[in-house]
């Protein structure tokens, strides 16, 4: 996915949604914004990914402020919340047969990433009662594009699969799955972030919701990057 124009003021509308949550004096938010709107004055390229520009202000946004983890409290709260739901998801899952198990599990995977407190629509001040609500639309209105029965063949014939986690909270769920996986005979690494950034699931986090109880082995993808950078990527991940 390259950059576009209209991508400028997303990735501003971002930092600015970030800052307004973070307890920091009015002028070092105005450093935070003056330094970044440099730094996209001067690398901001239709050549580069979006994720290169976010990654880059949110680190101008922890070096400035000190903050080591942004959004410490939100994070915490979205993992909690996603164990507390996996766990009822978990036991709705059982009664059902292995295929439509797996879909099951792969619905609510998906339906997770409403976690994702950086998006538009939930943002970094949302509230849980809402993402409740919102997975369950989801899971209820199916998905628009469905190859799940696709992915459950070849994922039943597979001897190693690579899981590369997205954000807090949705990781639980991912655990789920993960679970389902490992029945299959199947080897399942899990790769996370190395350091903090928005709202994307780091090893910790990955320890947290329990990861390391469901997949054959936990990796480093990279450092604080949002997404996977293929610059910064782990050797491991390589």
């Amino acid at each position: 996915m390259r950059t576009h124009l209209n991508c400028a003021s997303c990735i501003v509308d971002d930092l600015c949604g970030a800052l307004d949550l973070v307890p920091l004096k009015e002028e070092i938010k105005n450093e935070i914004l003056k330094e970044s709107f440099q730094f996209l004055a001067r690398e901001f390229s239709t050549e580069k990914i979006p994720s290169y520009f976010i990654t880059e202000v949110h680190r101008i946004l922890k070096r400035i402020s000190g903050i080591e983890i942004p959004f410490k409290e939100r994070r915490d709260k979205c993992n909690q919340l996603g164990i507390k739901m996996a766990e009822k998801i978990a036991l709705e899952a059982e009664g059902l047969e292995e295929s439509e198990r797996f879909s099951f599990l792969v619905n609510w995977a998906i339906a997770s990433n409403h976690l994702d407190f950086r998006t538009v629509g939930t943002g970094y001040g949302f509230q849980m009662a809402e993402i409740i609500e919102e997975f369950r639309a989801c899971v209820s209105e199916g998905l628009k594009i469905d190859q799940r029965d696709e992915i459950f063949r070849i994922a039943k014939s597979s001897s190693k699969i690579l899981y590369i986690h997205d954000n807090v909270g949705e990781i639980a769920f991912d655990k789920l799955l993960i679970k389902e996986l490992r029945r299959y005979g199947t080897s399942v690494i899990s790769a996370l972030r190395g350091g903090p950034i928005t709202s994307d699931a780091t090893i910790e986090d990955g320890e947290t919701v329990g990861l390391q109880d469901a997949a054959s082995k936990i990796i480093l993808a990279g450092p604080d990057t949002l997404g996977i950078s293929l610059n910064e990527m782990s050797d491991q991940l390589k």
